[in-house]
C-alpha cells in the first residue's frame, strides 16, 4: 500500500505542487486573489467617496467666492442653512418626508 502511495506521490509530484501553490495562491496569504477582489472594491468605493466629497469641496468653494465679492450671497447662505430672517418676517420650515439629509 505504501509503494503504490509513493508510487503516485512521486508520479504526480508537479501536479501536486501546482495544486497545492494554486492553492496557496488563491485562497492564503496576505497577496491571495481574494484579498486583492476586496482591495479593489474598496478602492472604487473611496474613488467615489472622493469624487463626491470633491464636488462639495467646489460646492462650498463657489460660495465662499461669492460670500467675498457679493454681501446678498451672505443674506442668502444665513437664510438657507441657519433659518436666520429679516425683522417683521416669518419663517416656515417644510420638511420632505422623501429627503435623505438630515440638515
Amino acid at each position: 500500500m505504501k509503494q503504490t502511495f509513493l508510487h503516485i506521490v512521486s508520479r504526480f509530484k508537479y501536479l501536486i505542487a501546482l495544486v497545492v501553490f494554486v492553492i496557496f495562491i488563491g485562497f492564503v496569504g496576505e497577496h491571495s486573489i481574494i484579498n486583492r477582489i476586496h482591495q479593489k472594491r474598496e478602492i472604487s468605493e473611496l474613488q467615489n467617496k472622493i469624487s463626491s466629497e470633491r464636488d462639495c469641496f467646489v460646492s462650498d468653494s463657489m460660495q465662499c467666492i461669492a460670500i467675498d465679492k457679493d454681501p446678498e450671497a451672505v443674506r442668502e447662505i444665513a437664510r438657507e442653512y441657519y433659518y436666520m430672517k429679516n425683522s417683521g418676517e416669518d419663517v416656515f420650515m417644510i420638511k420632505d418626508e422623501n429627503s435623505e439629509e438630515d440638515e
